[in-house]
């Protein structure tokens, strides 16, 4: 839409601020991701090697979170140089007017944002559940999914207790082995009918099958007992259901909350973590794009006499002061059950419709 050098220019003034500002906050996150793990080094098998394993795990996961951040003070940097050498008053006299200039923002945000969604979607959420998954299993030297009590999952009257032999990470393999397993049965009240307890199980083609099993039938005369050394258990219980199912719902790609939401299709809906945490997912590019923008009004504005130091200051204060605001609006429509567009699509579409008016109300003047 813009061609020529000067538009190639714009583009990369802000990718070097981009590049730049990311590299800062990257490097402060994992820094204080590694001290965070040193803390646990000493408990279970956890050494300062684990620490470093578990840091280099979750760096994907660091890229993709401070973004957002780092591109609002990616565009402060960026164009406040050129602010400051009076290169957007030349940039301007030559025709780019300040809504062109936020397109060419736009666009460049735009290039920077399809491989960080990519490498969100794809790699730092399954990074970052073997990470958490490592440190569990090496700390407790047990499982990632609850060292004492196992996984637990609902399917409408059916109630899925069990040990893996794996962590959090393993268990999303096809073919799995669990432990103590035990199989609750409701009726149409949710009142207990039938309980099954079987020694192992084994998750192959669709369906688990059971070893060395249990079986209490509750009945109008009393309790019925039933021992078999072997069933074959038809289930939509998967193990990638489980492993999502005791994920954190933010640390999930979208392709996994999907699956969690067609588990459950036969209910109403789901927890409302999960359904903000894929509405978040969805519209991590407007949350980036609608947060950036705001460093324009301060390069139009209050910024144009300021120097490195001052720039650097305010573009981080602004990014904090939005990153936490949109986190506060996500943790208050979990706790009060608020419906995702309300913390997550209105709040950033009323951001880039303000600094969309005032840049238009600047370029009249």
């Amino acid at each position: 839409m813009y061609p020529g050098v000067l538009n190639r220019y714009l583009f990369k003034s802000i990718s070097t601020g981009i590049l730049m500002a990311a590299l800062m906050f990257l490097t402060l996150d994992v820094l204080i991701s590694f001290i965070q793990q040193v803390n646990q080094v000493g408990k279970g098998d956890f050494t300062v090697g684990s620490a470093f394993y578990y840091t280099l795990l979750v760096i994907p996961s660091s890229i993709y979170n401070v973004f957002p951040v780092s591109a609002v003070v990616g565009v402060m940097l960026g164009l406040g140089l050129l602010s400051a050498n009076s290169e957007l008053v030349i940039v301007q006299s030559v025709g780019i007017s300040k809504l062109k200039l936020a397109s060419i923002t736009i666009l460049t945000l735009v290039a920077w944002l399809v491989p960080i969604s990519l490498l969100g979607e794809f790699v730092a959420a399954d990074a970052k559940l073997l990470a958490e998954s490592y440190r569990s299993t090496t700390i407790s030297k047990n499982i990632g999914l609850g060292a004492n009590t196992g996984v637990w999952i609902r399917d409408n009257n059916v109630i899925f207790n069990a040990v893996p032999t794996g962590n959090t990470y393993d268990i999303r393999n096809k073919d799995i082995v669990m432990n103590d397993v035990t199989v609750y049965e409701l009726d149409e009240s949710l009142q207990v009918e039938k309980v099954s307890k079987a020694k192992q199980a084994i998750h192959k083609q669709g369906s688990w099958e059971l070893f060395d099993i249990e079986v209490t039938e509750f009945v109008e005369l009393g309790v019925e007992t039933k021992k078999y050394e072997k069933l074959s258990w038809p289930s939509r219980i998967e193990p990638e259901i489980l492993s999502i199912t005791h994920s954190r719902p933010k640390n999930l790609s979208i392709r996994d909350i999907i699956k969690f939401k067609k588990f459950h299709v036969d209910e109403n809906k789901i927890p409302a973590n999960y359904e903000i945490a894929l509405w978040t997912k969805f519209f991590y590019p407007l949350v980036v794009i609608s947060t950036a923008l705001t460093a324009l009004p301060f390069l139009f504005g209050l910024m144009r006499a300021g120097g490195f130091g001052q720039r650097l200051l305010t573009g981080i204060l602004l990014g904090v002061v939005l990153d936490l605001s949109h986190r506060t609006l996500l943790n208050i429509g979990e706790v009060y059950n608020v419906h995702p567009t309300l913390v997550t699509v209105v709040p950033q579409s009323l951001i880039l419709i303000m600094v969309l008016l005032y840049l238009k109300t600047q370029n009249q003047k």
